[in-house]
């Protein structure tokens, strides 16, 4: 799957300002996004829907699992690998 490695970048950030308020530091490919609490189990679905939405994809069920949004270059890789 083709996905601009940017554009999933600016998904995350309008995710996390959305729904955590700010970023504390800029996010990076290795921004741990769970340990850093970007993201919990309660967003995936809402993150994976503004994936789908803001790149226009459609992911099958179950096609990203938490392990996937460890950091967003994981989020990238994965997002490749589909």
């Amino acid at each position: 799957m083709q996905v601009q490695p940017d554009q999933v970048m600016q998904v995350l950030s309008g995710f996390i300002t959305r729904t955590r308020g700010s970023l504390n530091a800029p996010l990076s490919g290795t921004t741990r996004l769970f340990a850093e609490g970007y993201v919990d189990s309660f967003g995936l679905v809402e993150l994976t829907a503004a994936l789908e939405d803001t790149l226009g994809l459609k992911l099958p069920d179950g096609a990203l699992l938490p392990e996937d949004f460890e950091t967003p270059q994981t989020l990238i890789d994965r997002l490749a690998d589909l």
